[in-house]
Parts: structure tokens; sequence; C-alpha cells
């Protein structure tokens, strides 16, 4: 079934108004107060009680036919509550419910998720409902302000700041050598997926062409992070593309994408060596990724650019470790152990140190220099060196990171 997408023109319309701002009525079916007492303002849980009314609070008048009765919320309340328990146990996450009622291959689906605002104890309530048959589409996003005292809510407006636009994914369509022309059309209509978690939301574009490749590998994702009044953009967010397969859609043991950078706006360029076996790709004076080809498909990928990370589902250094990127503390991001899985760390010819991490078929290897090491090793002329029990020092960092296929 294809993906969700929706409008995000159509949404800003629909939905109107700011906190404190004039009530819209969303109360057709009130509850009594639930038996279970809310949560205090400065806590980020919500206990399902809690939520169950809020979800109760909405009537016909903005939820969808599907889930506007009282009797069809009561109906499936255990539902609900087992989908929460399960999302705590797994992802301790406690702020949303969700569901879903197919038949014959339709489905109608809503999603609920709440954030406390700070000054006082009202709730942001984020409603999305989606439904379709050959396709699935979102019906409405929409944000509410939710008072807890009177059990009622009033529209506002999304509260992304800045709001996502095309051009916050320009930069990843370019580097996946996707269909520039047709994805930048389906970039226009402004079709996003949203993913809501305890205290982010996640923005994805979502492409009804077809891109699924280019917008897996590419990772298109604006993040934000709720502040207590407002979903504050992630500065500096890094498109984890960096995977088991290669960078984006540059994939190994496959053709390189024709980039068509001479038109670029974002100021790219790319070079290509006499013999075409090394393409260099750069943001003006930024060295952004090295192609090296070999009988005409791509052999390795290496980046020198802090704009990209390493995806989760290709290396995960573990609890409390982030995903590796180009400028990032190295004893941050991986984890150096003794067993099968440990990064294998060598010393190349040159002095370089590479820490190597096996990924399905790939090799990903963290590249730094000599000095990084907190026990000074010498390279070897016969080859590289294998240092068992590295140390790294406190402030060595990941200088670039490259992708290869095993042999």
């Amino acid at each position: 079934m294809k993906k969700l997408f929706l409008l995000l023109a159509a949404c800003v319309l629909m939905a109107t108004g700011c906190k404190g701002g004039t009530s819209k009525a969303a109360q057709e079916n009130v509850t009594e107060p639930a038996e279970t007492a809310i949560e205090p303002a400065f806590s980020t849980e919500f206990s399902f009680d809690e939520l169950f009314r809020i979800f109760s609070c909405f009537g016909d008048n903005i939820m969808t036919k599907a889930y506007a009765a009282q009797s069809t919320k009561d109906g499936i309340k255990d539902e609900l509550a087992n989908e929460f328990k399960g999302r705590r146990e797994f992802t301790g996450e406690t702020n949303s419910l969700s569901h879903s009622f197919n038949n014959d291959g339709c489905s109608e689906d809503f999603q609920m998720s709440c954030y406390r605002y700070s000054a006082d104890r009202h709730v942001l309530v984020m409603l999305l409902e989606s439904g379709g048959c050959d396709v699935t589409s979102i019906k409405y996003l929409r944000a509410y302000e939710y008072d807890p005292d009177t059990n009622s809510a009033h529209e506002v407006q999304l509260p992304f700041n800045p709001a996502p636009k095309r051009d916050d994914f320009e930069d990843m369509v370019r580097l996946a050598g996707a269909d520039v022309a047709s994805l930048r059309d389906a970039m226009n209509q402004g079709d996003y997926l949203y993913e809501f978690h305890a205290d982010n939301v996640k923005v994805r574009l979502n492409d009804p062409m077809d891109y699924d490749e280019e917008v897996y590998n590419g990772d298109l994702v604006v993040n934000y992070w709720w502040n207590g009044s407002e979903f504050l953009r992630e500065k500096g967010y890094r498109y984890a593309c960096i995977h088991a397969n290669g960078f984006a859609s540059i994939i190994l043991g496959e053709p390189a994408p024709n980039f068509h950078f001479d038109y670029d706006p974002l100021g790219y360029g790319v070079t290509y060596s006499q013999g075409g076996d090394l393409w260099l790709i750069n943001l003006g004076e930024e060295e952004t990724l090295q192609v090296q080809m070999e009988n005409g498909k791509v052999y390795s990928i290496e980046t020198r650019s802090p704009r990209y990370r390493v995806s989760a589902i290709a290396y995960d250094g573990g609890e409390g470790k982030k995903q590796p990127y180009v400028g990032a503390c190295i004893n941050d991001c991986i984890s150096f152990g003794s067993g099968a899985d440990a990064p294998v760390v060598k010393m190349l010819m040159d002095g370089t140190i590479s820490i190597e991490v096996s990924s399905w078929n790939s090799i990903i290897a963290f590249r730094t220099s000599q000095d990084a090491l907190a026990t000074p090793t010498e390279p070897s002329d016969n080859g590289p060196v294998i240092i068992n029990n590295p140390k790294f020092k406190n402030d060595a960092r990941i200088e670039s990171i490259i992708v290869w296929r095993e042999q």
C-alpha cells in the first residue's frame, strides 16, 4: 500500500488560531473527568486514562465518522489500552494513541499525540487522520490546545517553527542522484509525512512519485523538538544517508547517478578524473564526496562533510553513543570491545587510522589521524598494522567516513 501523504499547504489552511485565541468547539462528546488524576504540568508522560479523556473530547465536528461517536471510542478502548501499553514497554513513549479500522483492504486510521505546555496545565494535541483503499492519504493534520480543567479544546496553528518547506530537502535530493525534475515536482506539491514521538516530531518528505529508495536512503527529514510552547527545528540536523549499500542512492557495485550539478542553485560542483575513475563532489569550498569508480561501477564512497551521519541501521555504537559523523568525538560514537562485532582498528601505511565495522556485506570505516591515538604507534612499510585494545584521546575526532564492499 502506498505511503501516507498530505498537502502541507492545505493542512496549514485548516489549522487556524493561536494559543489563547478564539475558542473552536471540539467537545461534542464531552466525558466526565477520569478517576486517575492528571499528571503535573512538568511531567512529559501521560497516563492512558488522561489520553483517552482527551480523545473523548473530540466529536464529529473534528473526527471523521469512523472515530467521531463516543460509542466507537468506548468500543475500541481496550485495543487502545493494549497498544498504549505495548508502546510504553517497547519504546518508553506514553504520549500517543493510534488505531486502524480495516475493511476489505480499505483503512480508516487515526493518531493522537500530546505535548504539555510548560506555562500551564494545558496540552497541545496533534490529531492526524488518514484512510483509503488502493491509495492511503491523510485526511487532515490539525493542532489543538486542550484545557484539562474544562475538558475542552480549541484549534491552533500548526506549531512548527519555521514550517518545513521544499528547500529543506533539496540538498539531499541532489546527492541522492534522483530524477531531480520529477522529485522537485513532488516537493512543489508540499507532500510530507509526520512522525510523532514523546518530545520531538520528524517531518519527512513524502514522495508520491515512487522514489522509495531515494527517500529511504537519503533520510529526507527535518527534525523538531518540543520546547514547551512550540516545535523548534533542530539546527544542523544531519542526514542519515551513510548506509551499508553506499551513500544515499549512490549504490556500491552499481553505476553512479548522473548528477547534473552544472545548474544546481545550491552551489554543488562535480569534477571527474581524467580516466573517470574518481568523482569529486564539492559544495562551495567544502569537499563533500569522493566517489571511487571501478570498471564503470561505484567501488567506494568517502565523505569529509559534517552534514551527514551513519544510519542507525548500518551501525549502532551502543547505549549512550551518538550516530557517527565527520567531526564527532570518536569516544562518543564508537564502542571498542573484544567480541566478533568489535571494530577492527588499523594504522595504514601513510599513518591514517582506520576504524572499520562490518555492515551486511560492506565495510564502514571511520578515518582519523595518527596523533588521535592515546598511545603512540608507528606505521609499517609492510602494510596495515592491527592495533589491539586501541585507546583514543578524549578530543580525537572522525576526519572522514568511507564505505566500500567486501571482496
